[in-house]
């Protein structure tokens, strides 16, 4: 369903017609900022309770709709152009069109979980703040009562088994289809290896992971992504769309996304990235492990430059201080495949050093990631659902390796500690 609206913004008195494509969510705050003026307009639409407007009032409707006006569409759970209005050309239209009814009906099925699981937010969140604190009484308590999981002891290993079998189920929709059982299969693969070929270096791998808290820290900051994925579901619907939407993955026209400026989710995708920057540390010591028997011994002379010098790591310890655009590099013929945008070290500088500059009225992102001085001059840009997508492609790297971390927890709790 659909709503056609006219408003007026406050700043500049020019009037904007809005098509509002209505989702399913009990509140849709949607936002944009006016064409003419460049002023934050808000409309949030309430079920059974109407709407209000932030930086706008409604004026009668202009049906039909002016063509020299100012035209938007907005939609929560779609991709949006900058496209003048074309009657029945609505965002869901469009993207049906594009993709077909069966995907189209995958897309909704995610949506449709989001908005049912969207009250249970904050019980999520409460739940991992106890895990990470060790409160486990209630943490049995909350997880039994708001989502109906049983913790079969108090055993560790049981522990990590009720916690990882909710961050499944919450989680779900932000994942590509079967990404988290092929990962699974794989490192439990991988893992199985290194016991039947590299056992006695394997211990060693993981005490040197255990002693320096290293895997424990690295859980942790993992477990403090999960929320904040959740907070920014509603820009990152029209990202999950792109899963399907061939036409529109690559495009560099940009395209509204409501209800989130860049600013507050330039820091996630930067947090991320750092996570991603120290699991490449658990996968190079397995790398090493798979190809030398030894987690601190890389490949002779991989580091070795043109001009003599021999950067190779002496061990794990001095590959930990890589930059993280560079840690691939010392990882020869890698027995994980990372996804293909997960680690954009460019953008990946430009946030970290606040080289960044947002277009609120044409949602793009301008970034500058070379070491320019003061000048600044080779700039490039993508748009603001572009860096949503490289947000969550980025979260979904770091998701499947958080399951190397709790396979790696279940090697030590289950076989390694019970080991004569």
């Amino acid at each position: 369903m659909n709503i056609n609206i006219t408003i007026e913004c406050e700043t500049c008195g020019d009037p904007t017609n809005c098509r509002i494509g209505l989702s399913n969510r009990e509140v849709q705050p949607l936002q944009f900022n006016c064409q003419t003026c460049g002023s934050s307009i808000e409309i949030t639409l309430r079920k059974h309770a109407g709407g209000s407007f932030v930086g706008a009032k409604q004026i009668k409707d202009r049906n039909p709709f002016e063509e020299k006006a100012n035209f938007v569409d907005l939609h929560l759970d779609f991709p949006v152009s900058f496209e003048k209005y074309v009657t029945g050309m609505t965002p869901f239209m469009r993207a049906s069109l594009r993709v077909g009814p069966e995907l189209m009906m995958l897309h909704q099925q995610r949506l449709e979980f989001l908005n049912h699981e969207h009250p249970n937010f904050r019980f999520f969140s409460l739940i991992i703040k106890l895990y990470i604190n060790e409160k486990w009484t209630p943490f049995k308590e909350t997880l039994r009562r708001r989502f109906n999981v049983d913790v079969a002891s108090n055993e560790p290993q049981d522990i990590n088994a009720a916690l990882y079998q909710l961050i499944s189920h919450v989680m779900i929709p932000f994942a590509y289809p079967n990404q988290d059982r092929e990962a699974v299969d794989l490192f439990t693969r991988t893992i199985n290896r290194l016991g039947r070929e590299h056992k006695t270096a394997t211990k060693s791998f993981m005490k040197d992971m255990l002693d320096t808290a290293f895997l424990k820290n690295l859980q942790v900051a993992c477990l403090g992504i999960y929320p904040k994925i959740l907070d920014a579901e509603l820009p990152l619907r029209p990202a999950l769309f792109l899963d399907f939407d061939d036409e529109f993955k690559n495009n560099p026209i940009p395209m509204r996304v409501s209800n989130a400026a860049f600013e507050s989710l330039r820091d996630l995708y930067k947090d991320i990235s750092e996570i991603i920057s120290r699991q490449f540390i658990l996968v190079a010591g397995i790398n090493n492990l798979l190809k030398r028997g030894n987690h601190d011994s890389f490949l002779p002379e991989i580091g070795r430059r043109g001009n003599g010098s021999n950067f190779t790591p002496k061990s794990l310890q001095e590959y930990a201080n890589v930059a993280f655009g560079k840690k691939l590099d010392y990882i020869d013929g890698s027995w994980f495949d990372f996804m293909k945008g997960a680690a954009d070290n460019k953008l990946r500088n430009a946030i970290a050093h606040h080289k960044t500059e947002y277009d609120e009225v044409k949602q793009i992102v301008t970034y500058f990631p070379r070491l320019e001085g003061i000048k600044q001059e080779k700039a490039e840009s993508i748009s603001f659902l572009q860096f949503m997508r490289q947000l969550l492609i980025s979260y979904r790297e770091m998701h499947r390796l958080h399951h190397l971390i709790k396979c790696l927890f279940y090697l030590h709790l289950i076989v390694l500690r019970r080991a004569p």
